[in-house]
């Protein structure tokens, strides 16, 4: 087992141009910007990256809002595991029912192919990230605040394929097999989902007359992970949530912002969220055991805005480890957005990892704004090793 674990942890350890590229929550617009978003945010998601920014836009607006929902997912190799992993349990049921017909050609021919399937998903891995998320800003002046809920789940799936099964295969004489069990080699699916309930709380103030927000975010949060590890031949990445691989806890956290405007146009904008860090074990499969942590993450941004055209960047200031098997990332964003007219936004975004660990991401979106009260945003995605992603947006203004 000890060598098995070891295989596994370099598996997981490979994973180092895809995995976990998520953002940790979607928002249509700054997803389509590369999702630079500290000092960009429109009101709709200024309570998922930083609260100060409600105060920033309050004197534009005599209104509030509702964001519902913002609906976003981007995965890698998906379909091409899913199919690799259908094809082994096929090869392995052939190999079964010609042993117990012993049915030598069958035996020669379906071991064959099982041979070739294992070869095939050695290092193999897929990722996907999904979220979903609403926000309610409320029309107050002295001080904004908005109520949110957003939710995200990182997913990573691998084959650990053993040489003791490929061996074994090797070796069955068609004409006297022996009894088929269960593969040593396995597949696994790796989760953690994070989701918060909160109120952003944004105070407006004013040092040497440039103005300067700050805000903060408490809020109740859950966090589940999932631990998923069978034998590849029974291996169904859909089994994955079921409650006997998951554990869960819940806490409190906070998140915290500031933003400031030293020029007409400029916004400087700073974010911290997740202070108080976490960690949660997963529950132990097959003998395998992950921890996944929930660790502060600063970003420092700024935006510049002309009357049709506005640009924007940010950075993370710190690494952000999401398992402590998986490398950490460290994103710069950077991205732009153009309104064609009252009624259409163009935007278009990058997103890098100084740590190398996952894969750039570029991305396209649109808005539209439909009367005066109903906003659309949709955003496209994609990236090097097959990253493709989207996130769909709706907006209520009143």
């Amino acid at each position: 087992m000890k060598f098995l674990n070891t295989v596994f942890t370099m598996v997981l350890g490979g994973l180092s141009v895809s995995a976990f590229a998520g953002q940790q929550y979607y928002e249509a617009r700054s997803d389509a910007m590369g999702g630079a978003s500290v000092a960009s945010s429109h009101r709709e998601g200024a309570a998922f990256i930083n609260p100060a920014l409600l105060a920033v836009h309050a004197p534009k607006y005599s209104g509030g809002l509702v964001m519902l929902p913002a609906l976003g997912a981007d995965a890698a190799n998906v379909d091409n595991l899913s199919d690799q992993f259908d094809a082994l349990q096929l090869s392995y049921d052939g190999l079964e029912s010609a042993i117990d017909a012993a049915d030598a050609a069958g035996v020669e021919s379906y071991k064959m192919a099982l041979i070739g399937d294992l070869q095939s998903l050695e290092d193999e891995s897929a990722y996907v990230s999904a979220g979903l998320g609403f926000s309610v800003v409320l029309p107050t002046k002295r001080m904004p605040m908005a109520v949110f809920y957003k939710t995200y789940i990182d997913a990573v799936s691998v084959a650990a394929i053993e040489q003791s099964d490929l061996d074994l295969l090797e070796n069955i004489d068609p004409n006297s097999p022996p009894a088929l069990t269960d593969l040593d080699s396995q597949g696994a699916v790796i989760a953690g989902a994070v989701s918060d309930l909160g109120v952003a709380l944004s105070f407006p103030l004013s040092i040497v007359n440039m103005p300067i927000a700050v805000g903060i975010s408490p809020k109740l949060q859950r966090i589940d992970t999932y631990n998923y590890v069978i034998s590849a031949n029974d291996f169904d990445a859909g089994d994955f949530d079921d409650k006997k691989y998951r554990n869960k806890e819940t806490a409190i956290n906070l998140d915290v912002g500031v933003a400031m405007q030293p020029l007409e146009g400029m916004v400087v904008g700073l974010s911290g969220r997740n202070l108080i860090s976490q960690k949660v074990d997963t529950v132990e499969s097959l003998g395998r055991q992950f921890t996944y942590r929930v660790e502060a993450l600063y970003t420092a941004g700024v935006s510049y805005g002309w009357n049709r055209f506005s640009v924007t960047t940010d950075i993370d200031l710190n690494k952000n480890k999401r398992f402590d098997e998986i490398d950490s990332t460290q994103y710069w964003r950077v991205g732009g957005e153009i309104k064609a007219t009252d009624w259409f936004a163009l935007r278009l975004g990058y997103r890098h990892d100084l740590e190398d660990s996952t894969a750039d991401i570029y991305s396209i979106g649109t808005g539209f704004t439909v009367g005066r009260s109903f906003n659309f945003d949709l955003t496209g995605m994609m990236g090097s090793d097959d990253v493709i992603g989207g996130v769909l947006q709706t907006s209520y203004h009143f």
